[in-house]
């Protein structure tokens, strides 16, 4: 007797967006390490495109109906606003019906915007590798030129960088919400620490 097949969950992936001159193309992207990564995790990578309006996403949600939502790295808050907007419209939505998130550098950051703190410039964190400590304490990659000045309203501290920056945060509500300013799908090998994590916050297993 067969045995029935039960579907990997679905991971929601917000895109960074690239604007090609040369070609005259705005163009929704993601790092295919990024989908290699969720489905190391035993899930399904969707990607999000940037241009749906507020109806349509909720429309698009209701239907998918993700176990949880990545937003990935890359662009600057305020570069593009469709992402801005699109991304604020994810969090309304996913702190609503309480679908788990976790915030990958940008998206940690924006996270943290849409929380009510500030970003402030950051020296000496792009393409390094550098200790955190904290709840989690690990040597972590890192790419960004900006931080959070604080811990946002809602939020409880899990990690810092040795020059005191926050690294990782969590939600203090029953809404499973986390970020991270490092990429876990930039190493040549998984850490299966980061792998199980997620599928915890995601209440993969």
């Amino acid at each position: 007797m067969n045995e029935k097949h039960i579907p990997n969950p679905i991971i929601l992936i917000s895109q960074r967006v690239d604007y090609l001159e040369d070609r005259n193309e705005t163009r929704d992207s993601i790092d295919q390490g990024l989908s290699r990564w969720v489905t190391a995790a035993q899930a399904i990578p969707v990607s999000l495109p940037n241009i749906l309006s507020k109806i349509q996403l909720i429309d698009l949600l209701t239907q998918i109906q993700p176990a949880g939502i990545i937003l990935s790295g890359g662009n600057n808050i305020g570069e593009y606003c469709e992402r801005d907007q699109t991304e604020k419209n994810l969090l309304d939505w996913a702190k609503l019906n309480k679908i788990p998130v976790l915030g990958i550098c940008r998206g940690m950051q924006f996270i943290g915007v849409w929380s009510g703190a500030a970003l402030t410039a950051v020296k000496g964190h792009t393409a390094v590798k550098h200790e955190i400590t904290g709840t989690l304490n690990a040597v972590v990659n890192s790419y960004h030129d900006f931080s959070l000045d604080k811990t946002p309203d809602g939020f409880s501290p899990l990690a810092f960088s040795q020059d005191g920056h926050l690294e990782a945060m969590k939600s203090n509500s029953e809404w499973p919400c986390e970020a991270w300013m490092w990429h876990p799908e930039r190493e040549n090998f998984f850490d299966s620490k980061w792998l199980m994590r997620f599928r915890t916050l995601m209440k993969l297993s």
